[in-house]
């Protein structure tokens, strides 16, 4: 794959990302790496295909940004574990949601799969190797989101593809 392709998948997942985070009213900035480690850790998998390309995303956030993230009705001084668990997923669910958005308007459609959450310290995500790894981190580490993929020969990410129109509209949230 050539590097203006995985440049564009850099700009999908920052843009996605810090778009995301803003819908619910959490500022986050990308750096160029993990600062410290991450307390009080949530993670959610999700996986997708297309025609020629297939991966997971991998969200790994702190409990502190994700509860900051809840929907109005579900913030509460201090969230169950269950509530934060389930939200993560979510999240991960809007985040790749947002990147199919992105891939639809270059002509690739993907498919989600359902989110998996887990929780604990000292957790990595352990896959083959993939020719695109990429690793965005946001707030100082405390958000670690990577995309995984595998593709087609030749496959190659172009501009605006004829005809793709709009994705779905963003933000919808679905509790799994």
């Amino acid at each position: 794959m050539k590097q203006d392709s995985l440049q564009r998948i850099d700009g999908f997942l920052t843009t996605s990302a810090i778009d995301l985070f803003a819908s619910y009213g959490v500022s986050v900035e990308p750096g160029p790496e993990r600062i410290g480690g991450i307390d009080n850790p949530f993670a959610a998998t999700i996986g997708f295909t297309s025609t020629d390309l297939h991966g997971v995303l991998v969200m790994t956030i702190a409990r502190e940004i994700a509860a900051r993230c809840l929907p109005p009705n579900l913030r509460v001084e201090a969230p169950k574990d269950e509530i934060v668990a389930d939200w993560t997923g979510e999240l991960s669910n809007q985040m790749l949601g947002r990147l199919k958005n992105r891939f639809h308007a270059v002509g690739v459609d993907i498919s989600l799969s359902t989110p998996c959450v887990f929780i604990g310290k000292e957790m990595r995500h352990y896959s083959h190797e993939s020719p695109i790894q990429r690793s965005l981190y946001l707030d100082e580490g405390r958000v670690l989101i990577e995309f995984h993929a595998d593709y087609e020969k030749d496959f190659e990410i172009k501009g605006e593809a004829e005809g793709a129109g709009s994705g779905p509209p963003e933000g919808e949230a679905i509790f799994f």
